[in-house]
Protein backbone atom coordinates (compact mmCIF):
# COMPACT_ATOMS: atom_id res chain seq x y z
CA UNK A 1 0.00 0.00 0.00
CA UNK A 2 1.20 3.29 -1.23
CA UNK A 3 0.82 5.14 2.33
CA UNK A 4 2.72 2.50 4.54
CA UNK A 5 5.30 2.49 1.84
CA UNK A 6 5.79 6.15 2.39
CA UNK A 7 5.46 6.48 6.00
CA UNK A 8 8.41 3.66 6.20
CA UNK A 9 10.37 5.54 3.29
CA UNK A 10 10.57 9.01 4.78
CA UNK A 11 11.87 10.56 8.08
CA UNK A 12 9.28 13.39 8.37
CA UNK A 13 5.91 13.03 9.22
CA UNK A 14 3.12 11.78 6.46
CA UNK A 15 -0.32 13.76 7.68
CA UNK A 16 -3.77 12.47 6.11
CA UNK A 17 -6.31 15.03 5.78
CA UNK A 18 -4.50 18.06 6.04
CA UNK A 19 -6.53 20.99 5.22
CA UNK A 20 -4.90 23.55 2.72
CA UNK A 21 -6.83 26.40 2.63
CA UNK A 22 -5.21 27.90 5.31
CA UNK A 23 -1.57 27.44 3.39
CA UNK A 24 -2.44 29.35 0.66
CA UNK A 25 -2.99 33.51 0.13
CA UNK A 26 -6.59 32.97 -1.26
CA UNK A 27 -7.52 30.89 1.59
CA UNK A 28 -9.64 28.31 0.01
CA UNK A 29 -9.70 24.77 -1.25
CA UNK A 30 -9.93 21.48 0.48
CA UNK A 31 -7.56 18.89 2.62
CA UNK A 32 -4.59 16.76 1.22
CA UNK A 33 -5.08 12.90 0.86
CA UNK A 34 -1.15 13.30 2.10
CA UNK A 35 0.65 16.04 2.73
CA UNK A 36 4.41 16.05 4.04
CA UNK A 37 7.59 18.70 4.19
CA UNK A 38 10.79 17.17 4.02
CA UNK A 39 13.98 18.97 4.67
CA UNK A 40 16.29 16.10 3.80
CA UNK A 41 17.51 15.18 0.21
CA UNK A 42 16.39 11.59 0.80
CA UNK A 43 13.07 12.24 1.74
CA UNK A 44 12.28 14.08 -1.42
CA UNK A 45 13.75 11.28 -3.46
CA UNK A 46 11.75 8.92 -1.69
CA UNK A 47 8.67 10.84 -2.25
CA UNK A 48 9.46 11.17 -5.90
CA UNK A 49 10.83 7.29 -6.53
CA UNK A 50 7.39 6.01 -4.91
CA UNK A 51 4.79 8.26 -6.12
CA UNK A 52 6.37 6.77 -9.22
CA UNK A 53 6.23 3.14 -8.02
CA UNK A 54 2.70 3.66 -7.12
CA UNK A 55 1.29 5.70 -9.91
CA UNK A 56 0.40 8.75 -7.43
CA UNK A 57 0.45 12.41 -8.33
CA UNK A 58 2.56 14.89 -5.88
CA UNK A 59 1.45 18.69 -6.19
CA UNK A 60 4.22 21.01 -5.04
CA UNK A 61 3.43 23.78 -2.54
CA UNK A 62 5.81 26.85 -1.88
CA UNK A 63 4.52 29.98 -0.62
CA UNK A 64 0.70 29.43 -1.30
CA UNK A 65 0.54 32.35 -4.20
CA UNK A 66 -0.74 31.44 -7.47
CA UNK A 67 -2.23 28.25 -6.73
CA UNK A 68 -5.93 27.31 -5.91
CA UNK A 69 -7.00 23.77 -4.59
CA UNK A 70 -9.95 22.93 -5.42
CA UNK A 71 -12.81 21.78 -2.66
CA UNK A 72 -12.73 17.90 -1.67
CA UNK A 73 -9.64 15.63 -0.79
CA UNK A 74 -6.78 16.29 -3.24
CA UNK A 75 -5.77 12.71 -4.98
CA UNK A 76 -1.96 12.04 -3.94
CA UNK A 77 0.78 14.01 -2.22
CA UNK A 78 0.90 17.51 -1.89
CA UNK A 79 4.82 18.26 -1.06
CA UNK A 80 5.42 21.63 0.79
CA UNK A 81 8.85 22.78 0.20
CA UNK A 82 8.78 25.19 3.08
CA UNK A 83 11.92 23.45 4.64
CA UNK A 84 13.80 24.56 1.83
CA UNK A 85 14.83 28.22 2.36
CA UNK A 86 18.08 28.71 2.47
CA UNK A 87 20.19 31.03 0.40
CA UNK A 88 24.21 32.03 -0.34
CA UNK A 89 25.60 35.20 -1.94
CA UNK A 90 29.15 35.15 -3.08
CA UNK A 91 30.54 38.48 -4.18
CA UNK A 92 31.87 38.21 -7.88
CA UNK A 93 35.15 39.43 -8.58
CA UNK A 94 33.00 42.14 -11.25
CA UNK A 95 31.63 43.47 -7.74
CA UNK A 96 28.28 41.52 -8.22
CA UNK A 97 27.18 38.33 -6.89
CA UNK A 98 25.78 35.45 -7.06
CA UNK A 99 23.08 33.93 -5.05
CA UNK A 100 22.20 30.36 -4.82
CA UNK A 101 18.74 30.30 -3.30
CA UNK A 102 16.53 27.09 -2.24
CA UNK A 103 12.99 26.70 -3.82
CA UNK A 104 11.41 27.95 -0.58
CA UNK A 105 13.02 30.79 0.18
CA UNK A 106 11.04 33.69 -0.55
CA UNK A 107 10.90 36.17 -3.81
CA UNK A 108 10.92 38.88 -1.79
CA UNK A 109 14.04 37.77 0.70
CA UNK A 110 16.38 38.10 -2.63
CA UNK A 111 15.44 40.80 -3.34
CA UNK A 112 15.68 42.91 -0.24
CA UNK A 113 19.09 41.32 -0.20
CA UNK A 114 20.07 42.73 -3.67
CA UNK A 115 19.03 45.82 -3.03
CA UNK A 116 21.39 45.95 0.39
CA UNK A 117 24.07 45.26 -1.75
CA UNK A 118 23.55 47.42 -4.33
CA UNK A 119 22.74 45.26 -7.35
CA UNK A 120 20.31 45.88 -9.84
CA UNK A 121 17.55 44.03 -12.01
CA UNK A 122 15.24 42.19 -9.66
CA UNK A 123 13.52 45.72 -8.84
CA UNK A 124 10.61 44.23 -10.64
CA UNK A 125 9.91 41.52 -8.41
CA UNK A 126 8.90 44.14 -5.89
CA UNK A 127 5.43 43.63 -4.33
CA UNK A 128 5.40 39.90 -5.75
CA UNK A 129 4.37 37.41 -3.22
CA UNK A 130 5.77 33.25 -3.85
CA UNK A 131 9.46 31.61 -3.14
CA UNK A 132 12.12 31.19 -5.73
CA UNK A 133 10.89 27.59 -6.30
CA UNK A 134 7.21 29.60 -8.12
CA UNK A 135 9.52 31.67 -9.35
CA UNK A 136 11.63 29.05 -11.28
CA UNK A 137 8.27 27.35 -12.47
CA UNK A 138 6.50 30.38 -13.45
CA UNK A 139 9.40 32.33 -14.64
CA UNK A 140 7.57 35.11 -13.07
CA UNK A 141 7.96 38.70 -14.46
CA UNK A 142 6.93 42.12 -14.69
CA UNK A 143 6.57 45.24 -17.37
CA UNK A 144 8.50 42.61 -19.97
CA UNK A 145 11.29 41.01 -17.58
CA UNK A 146 11.56 37.63 -16.10
CA UNK A 147 13.56 35.97 -13.27
CA UNK A 148 14.56 34.08 -15.75
CA UNK A 149 17.01 36.39 -16.89
CA UNK A 150 19.12 36.48 -13.82
CA UNK A 151 18.66 32.42 -13.57
CA UNK A 152 22.21 30.56 -14.75
CA UNK A 153 21.21 27.45 -13.45
CA UNK A 154 18.73 25.24 -11.85
CA UNK A 155 18.81 22.61 -10.07
CA UNK A 156 16.28 19.77 -9.70
CA UNK A 157 14.84 16.44 -9.12
CA UNK A 158 13.35 13.90 -11.49
CA UNK A 159 10.32 12.21 -11.23
CA UNK A 160 12.86 8.70 -11.02
CA UNK A 161 14.58 10.25 -7.63
CA UNK A 162 17.85 11.70 -10.05
CA UNK A 163 18.89 15.34 -9.14
CA UNK A 164 20.19 17.17 -12.35
CA UNK A 165 21.65 20.73 -12.56
CA UNK A 166 20.38 22.41 -15.47
CA UNK A 167 23.05 24.85 -16.30
CA UNK A 168 21.87 28.09 -18.67
CA UNK A 169 21.57 26.90 -22.70
CA UNK A 170 19.58 23.94 -21.49
CA UNK A 171 16.47 25.37 -20.82
CA UNK A 172 14.67 28.70 -21.75
CA UNK A 173 12.75 31.22 -20.01
CA UNK A 174 10.81 33.80 -21.13
CA UNK A 175 8.05 35.86 -19.64
CA UNK A 176 5.57 33.13 -17.53
CA UNK A 177 6.97 30.82 -19.51
CA UNK A 178 9.30 27.92 -18.92
CA UNK A 179 10.81 25.13 -20.82
CA UNK A 180 11.01 22.89 -17.84
CA UNK A 181 7.90 21.49 -17.11
CA UNK A 182 6.80 21.50 -13.69
CA UNK A 183 5.02 18.10 -14.32
CA UNK A 184 7.85 16.07 -14.66
CA UNK A 185 10.15 17.88 -11.86
CA UNK A 186 10.43 19.21 -8.62
CA UNK A 187 12.78 22.27 -8.34
CA UNK A 188 15.26 22.37 -5.87
CA UNK A 189 16.34 25.85 -6.41
CA UNK A 190 18.66 27.88 -8.93
CA UNK A 191 21.72 29.89 -9.34
CA UNK A 192 21.18 33.77 -10.33
CA UNK A 193 23.93 36.42 -11.50
CA UNK A 194 22.94 39.84 -9.97
CA UNK A 195 25.24 43.57 -11.16
CA UNK A 196 25.88 46.35 -9.24
CA UNK A 197 23.97 49.11 -10.14
CA UNK A 198 23.72 52.57 -9.02
CA UNK A 199 21.32 53.28 -5.71
CA UNK A 200 19.66 55.88 -7.17
CA UNK A 201 18.28 54.10 -10.21
CA UNK A 202 17.33 50.77 -8.51
CA UNK A 203 15.99 53.18 -5.79
CA UNK A 204 13.71 54.91 -8.89
CA UNK A 205 12.88 51.15 -10.21
CA UNK A 206 11.78 50.22 -6.99
CA UNK A 207 9.50 52.91 -6.48
CA UNK A 208 8.07 52.95 -10.55
CA UNK A 209 7.05 49.18 -10.12
CA UNK A 210 5.58 49.83 -6.19
CA UNK A 211 3.27 52.53 -7.98
CA UNK A 212 1.86 50.31 -10.45
CA UNK A 213 0.94 47.47 -8.14
CA UNK A 214 -0.92 50.06 -5.69
CA UNK A 215 -3.82 49.40 -7.84
CA UNK A 216 -3.61 45.72 -6.74
CA UNK A 217 -6.14 45.18 -3.94
CA UNK A 218 -3.24 44.83 -1.35
CA UNK A 219 -4.34 43.24 2.03
CA UNK A 220 -7.44 41.29 0.30
CA UNK A 221 -7.06 37.39 0.20
CA UNK A 222 -5.82 36.65 -3.19
CA UNK A 223 -3.98 34.27 -5.35
CA UNK A 224 -2.43 37.21 -7.40
CA UNK A 225 -3.11 37.52 -11.06
CA UNK A 226 -6.14 35.07 -12.32
CA UNK A 227 -5.07 35.15 -16.18
CA UNK A 228 -1.93 35.44 -18.26
CA UNK A 229 -1.75 39.00 -20.34
CA UNK A 230 -2.55 38.05 -23.79
CA UNK A 231 0.30 38.66 -26.40
CA UNK A 232 0.03 42.78 -26.57
CA UNK A 233 -2.87 43.30 -24.32
CA UNK A 234 -3.47 43.27 -20.71
CA UNK A 235 -5.40 41.01 -19.32
CA UNK A 236 -6.93 43.60 -16.45
CA UNK A 237 -7.98 46.17 -19.27
CA UNK A 238 -9.77 43.50 -20.97
CA UNK A 239 -12.10 42.20 -18.03
CA UNK A 240 -12.32 45.82 -16.84
CA UNK A 241 -13.12 46.52 -20.93
CA UNK A 242 -16.12 43.66 -20.46
CA UNK A 243 -17.83 44.84 -17.10
CA UNK A 244 -16.45 42.14 -15.21
CA UNK A 245 -15.05 44.21 -12.30
CA UNK A 246 -17.48 43.21 -9.19
CA UNK A 247 -18.78 40.54 -10.56
CA UNK A 248 -19.39 37.68 -7.76
CA UNK A 249 -20.20 34.00 -7.29
CA UNK A 250 -20.70 32.99 -3.46
CA UNK A 251 -17.95 34.35 -1.63
CA UNK A 252 -15.41 35.15 -4.66
CA UNK A 253 -16.13 38.51 -5.85
CA UNK A 254 -13.85 40.05 -9.26
CA UNK A 255 -12.02 43.21 -7.32
CA UNK A 256 -13.36 46.73 -7.53
CA UNK A 257 -9.87 47.54 -7.99
CA UNK A 258 -7.87 45.60 -10.26
CA UNK A 259 -9.80 43.17 -12.33
CA UNK A 260 -7.68 40.60 -12.78
CA UNK A 261 -7.98 39.85 -9.21
CA UNK A 262 -10.27 37.67 -7.67
CA UNK A 263 -10.51 38.24 -3.62
CA UNK A 264 -12.09 35.62 -1.23
CA UNK A 265 -14.57 38.07 1.05
CA UNK A 266 -14.34 35.63 3.74
CA UNK A 267 -16.49 32.71 2.51
CA UNK A 268 -15.39 31.81 -0.73
CA UNK A 269 -15.12 28.36 -1.47
CA UNK A 270 -12.96 27.13 -4.34
CA UNK A 271 -16.12 26.19 -6.57
CA UNK A 272 -16.88 29.37 -6.43
CA UNK A 273 -13.46 30.86 -7.41
CA UNK A 274 -13.86 28.61 -10.23
CA UNK A 275 -17.06 29.38 -11.37
CA UNK A 276 -16.10 33.02 -11.07
CA UNK A 277 -12.96 32.53 -13.53
CA UNK A 278 -15.09 30.85 -16.21
CA UNK A 279 -17.49 33.98 -15.73
CA UNK A 280 -14.91 36.29 -16.64
CA UNK A 281 -13.73 33.85 -19.50
CA UNK A 282 -16.65 33.27 -21.04
CA UNK A 283 -17.74 37.16 -20.79
CA UNK A 284 -14.19 38.44 -22.55
CA UNK A 285 -14.68 35.37 -24.95
CA UNK A 286 -18.10 36.70 -26.18
CA UNK A 287 -17.27 40.25 -26.47
CA UNK A 288 -13.64 40.38 -27.50
CA UNK A 289 -12.80 36.56 -29.23
CA UNK A 290 -10.28 36.54 -26.76
CA UNK A 291 -9.78 33.48 -24.70
CA UNK A 292 -7.74 34.65 -21.15
CA UNK A 293 -5.89 31.69 -19.82
CA UNK A 294 -5.41 30.65 -16.07
CA UNK A 295 -2.63 32.47 -14.11
CA UNK A 296 -3.61 30.56 -11.28
CA UNK A 297 -2.72 26.45 -10.89
CA UNK A 298 -5.68 25.01 -10.54
CA UNK A 299 -4.78 21.69 -8.20
CA UNK A 300 -7.29 18.58 -8.55
CA UNK A 301 -9.59 19.55 -11.66
CA UNK A 302 -11.03 16.19 -13.21
CA UNK A 303 -10.15 15.29 -16.64
CA UNK A 304 -12.15 17.75 -18.34
CA UNK A 305 -12.64 20.17 -16.53
CA UNK A 306 -9.59 22.34 -16.83
CA UNK A 307 -10.29 26.17 -16.13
Amino acid sequence: MFADELERSLSCPVERGRPLAPLTTLGVGGSAEYYVEPSRLEDLQAICRTSVRFGVSVHVLGGGSNVLFVDGVIPGVVLSMRRWNGAVWRRTPEGGAIVEAQAGHPLSAVLTEAVRRGLGGLEFVAGIPGTVGGAIAGSVGAGGRSVGEFMTAVTSLERDGSSREWQKGEFVAAYRSFSLTRDERVFLGCRMLLHPAERGRIESELARFRAARSAQPIGARSAGCSFKNPPGESAGRLLDRCGCKGMAVGGAKVSERHANFIVNEGRATASDVLSLMRLCQATVLARTGVRLEPEIRVIGLEAGDAC
